[in-house]
């Protein structure tokens, strides 16, 4: 959340340049700062703290007079002796979803700002950047929906708020994502749909997710889970009726509007739908599936053990058709080659591997 939360906490309000648009964001990271003075989760995963820790010092870099000063110049303190003296590590663990190509612009922004930043020991990454951006097409993520717009931020100083602007979805954000929106918005977008959307996202703390909405995902998630333990729902009709209705030939993602589908949510919709009752046709898992497996997104750069063990049991649950098996063989060869030790799966999506086993062995 914290990541988030900084965005908009660098937003003004329209028209008034010394007034913070959500100042309950900036309390909220005032509040959430972690005792060694990072930002963002406690758990072992250096590369999220230090992405929502440069977040956090950017936003907390620029305050309006008044705003919270001396408070606020503590916490910056802090922030950056964490990112110079506690961030040796950062290279161990799990490398969250779109790391290299938003940390070089969290740098390149705190670079312009002449900002005290550890620039140098995080200077590999954007070599990481550009040559992963190399293999996508510059205007791309203004021509057409890609989860790149979830990120869209990573662009910098290049985004073209202009083009960018045919991509807003209909509830009003870029990927349903709460700091690519901000981040829009800061650069002298002019949506009003852009400004009710992020209305809408900031909770009653100040806090803001990563993701919003994710219904469906919620949705399917929840019965799920509740359907393998055995635990009837008695209002569950209606929720159905939903999933059914967000699924199309082309899948579903976490929510009806604002991301693509993508191979995690439809597989789950399918499964879920079987577990209660329907009979689902696996048609709208075809348009991910690779050589070797199943991807979750077009243009995914490392595989995903966990959405391809729910392909699996999606494609169990699904009318029987003439390629089945052969999906199915794929799959599970694919989960076989990605095992660690032998013995267990690890998953960008998730921390544990407990997570990770967990779905790969249910």
């Amino acid at each position: 959340m914290a990541y988030d939360t900084a965005f908009l906490a660098r937003l003004r309000k329209p028209g008034a340049p010394d007034a913070l648009a959500y100042p309950a964001t900036l309390r909220w990271l005032l509040r959430a700062q972690n005792a060694d003075g990072s930002f963002g989760t406690t758990l072992p995963i250096p590369k999220e703290r230090v992405l929502s820790t440069v977040s956090a010092v950017l936003a907390l870099a620029a305050l309006p007079p008044g705003e919270h000063e001396e408070i606020a110049h503590r916490a910056r303190l802090a922030a950056l002796t964490y990112l110079w003296e506690k961030t040796a590590d950062w290279q161990t663990g799990l490398t969250p979803v779109g790391f290299e190509q938003i940390l070089p612009t969290l740098m390149d922004d705190g670079r312009v700002r002449q900002l005290p930043l550890p620039f140098d020991r995080f200077a590999g990454v954007t070599a990481q950047r550009e040559a992963k951006l190399g293999h996508i097409p510059p205007t791309l993520i203004y021509k057409m929906p890609t989860l790149l717009l979830h990120s869209l931020e990573y662009l910098g100083s290049r985004l073209d708020v202009g083009a960018a602007a045919a991509q807003l979805s209909e509830n009003g954000s870029f990927g349903n994502s709460p700091s690519a929106t901000a981040y829009f918005l800061e650069r002298g977008g002019a949506a009003p749909a852009a400004w009710a959307y992020l209305d809408s996202v900031v909770d009653a703390e100040g806090g803001v997710p990563d993701v919003a909405p994710f219904e469906v995902f919620e949705r399917a998630w929840v019965l799920y889970n509740l359907a393998r333990a055995g635990i009837v729902v008695p209002d569950a009709d209606r929720h159905i009726r939903y999933l059914a209705s967000t699924l199309t030939d082309d899948g579903v993602g976490c929510s009806r509007t604002g991301l693509r589908p993508d191979a995690d949510d439809t597989a789950m919709t399918l499964t879920v739908l079987q577990r209660y009752g329907q009979s689902p046709v696996a048609g709208p898992l075809r348009s991910f599936e690779g050589i070797e497996y199943f991807h979750t997104f077009p243009l995914e750069r490392e595989p995903s053990p966990t959405v391809n063990a729910h392909v699996l049991e999606a494609l169990a649950a699904c009318q029987p058709f003439p390629t089945r098996a052969s999906m199915e063989q794929k799959v599970v060869r694919f989960l076989r080659d990605q095992r660690v030790d032998g013995a267990h799966w690890v998953d960008k999506w998730h921390s544990s591997p407990f997570y990770a086993t967990a779905r790969v062995v249910f």
